[in-house]
Formats: structure tokens, C-alpha cells, sequence
């Protein structure tokens, strides 16, 4: 199995998966510096510094899409990634240490085993009402 799966769809990023068994040596950032949101692993042996810093505040940033990181701590779950028209294009069952950036389009999860996941996103958060559209499965 590979460390790190895309999923597209007509060469569109739909979501990344990032699997337990992925490494680094140092900082790795995994996302490209075009992102919204950096997702860096970093793994130092022990005795490392890294030197006291403050993140500056005068920079401003210009978001223009929502994307969603999930870490899942313990537990299974199916992700399901759909098109922006519903179309299911993947389904892919992430467990334990597992993690997935949601870039574009859709998606939908299954709890398969009792699970705890850690979500990262741009806020402040509208609520689900102005932040969601969802799938009309009424048909």
C-alpha cells in the first residue's frame, strides 16, 4: 500500500488520503504551497530544537474554498468522494493514524469502527446551513 493516495477526477484533486505508514525525516510538507491549508508531518529524533518562534500576524491571506482535513485517532471509517454533480468517484476505508485533506468536490463518511477524529478547516465556521450543501438521496 502506498503511503500517500489521490483521488481525481478528470485530472481535478478531489481529496489526498495520507496512510499510518507515511515518514519523514524532519519537516515534510505534504500539501503544495498553493493550498489553503499546509499539511506537514514532522518526525525529529530525540535532543531536537526547534528554536522559539512567534507565526507573524501581518500577513493576510486570500481563501477562496473551504478544505478539510480529518485525522482519525482510533476507529475506521469509509470515505466516500464524489464530483461536484454527485458523481461517486472513490471509496477508500481509513483507520487508525490514517488522515484526509478534502480539496474539492464532495464527501461522505461511514463510521465502521467506534471512532475519535481530529477536523481542521478554515474558520470562523458559518454552521451547516450556510456552509453545506447536501445530497438530495430523496429520489
Amino acid at each position: 500500500m502506498k503511503e500517500i493516495k489521490e483521488i481525481r477526477y478528470k485530472k481535478k484533486l478531489l481529496a489526498v488520503c495520507f496512510f499510518s505508514k507515511i515518514k519523514s525525516e524532519g519537516v515534510r510538507f505534504l500539501t503544495p504551497e498553493s493550498f489553503p491549508l499546509q499539511i506537514g508531518l514532522i518526525q525529529h529524533k530525540s535532543g531536537k530544537v526547534i528554536k522559539n518562534h512567534i507565526h507573524r500576524q501581518d500577513i493576510k491571506y486570500k481563501v477562496h474554498t473551504t478544505q478539510e482535513f480529518l485525522y482519525i485517532e482510533r476507529g475506521a471509517i469509509k470515505v466516500k468522494i464524489f464530483t461536484e454533480s454527485w458523481k461517486e468517484v472513490d471509496e477508500t476505508i481509513l483507520k487508525s493514524g490514517d488522515m484526509v485533506l478534502f480539496v474539492g468536490g464532495g464527501h461522505g463518511l461511514e463510521v465502521i469502527k467506534d471512532c475519535r477524529i481530529f477536523e481542521v478547516k478554515q474558520g470562523p465556521y458559518p454552521g451547516d446551513k450556510y456552509a453545506k450543501i447536501y445530497q438530495d438521496t430523496s429520489k
